[in-house]
């Protein structure tokens, strides 16, 4: 084999697994993250910023924890108010968490050098039902798909399948617990995000 192929070869798995670790950091230790898809050749150098679609919660499933017997269809279903709670929240908390680290603007516009990011959420799974009086650590389980694109293009570079905890805390089974709970689950994605393409882009 050519030295250049070579070259090309182990340069397109670097950049997947740098992106691989770049998204890994959203989940806690004991979540799953699989990368399902990389596109061979991917120069991360070129992204200076993140464009964040909205939350895609088409087909999203409210899940009741595998202790609940015979669970009432009208408790475990995600409300409209929910579905637009978590949208809003996401497409703020995110992009909090990106301006908090200082090294890439979140911008609306699909321009060259955008890294575009379309999470749908899957799943999720609350500890415990509306009103219920118990506590809990943390609120739930969420499973989610990514995928990552060239903005400008819309080509299709990466796909990440993951399940995540959403807090880290024993407390209450209160909405204000479980809104906190998603608000800083989703600004930490930011963040991190940030930093691993700014430790990608060092490399």
């Amino acid at each position: 084999m050519p030295h250049s192929n070579r070259f090309a070869i182990l340069r397109a798995v670097g950049a997947a697994v740098l992106l691989t670790a770049a998204t890994a950091a959203w989940a806690q230790p004991t979540d799953t993250l699989t990368a399902t898809y990389a596109k061979p050749g991917v120069n991360m150098k070129q992204y200076k910023q993140f464009l964040f679609k909205p939350l895609n919660l088409e087909d999203t499933r409210l899940i009741p924890p595998p202790w609940v017997e015979q669970p009432d269809p009208k408790v475990w279903t995600l409300s409209k108010q929910n579905q637009q709670f978590l949208r809003d929240t996401f497409a703020s908390a995110v992009r909090a968490g990106v301006a908090a680290e200082g090294k890439f603007p979140v911008v609306k516009e699909p321009t060259p050098g955008t890294l575009q990011i379309d999470v749908h959420l899957i799943s999720l799974t609350p500890w415990a039902a509306r009103g219920e009086q118990v506590e809990t650590l943390g609120s739930g389980m969420l499973t989610f798909e990514t995928h990552v694109r060239d903005a400008k293009t819309a080509e299709l570079l990466f796909i990440y399948q993951g399940t995540q905890s959403v807090g880290k805390e024993y407390q209450a089974n209160t909405p204000a617990n479980k809104m906190g709970d998603i608000k800083e689950h989703f600004t930490t994605w930011g963040r991190n995000i940030s930093k691993r393409l700014s430790t990608a882009q060092a490399q």
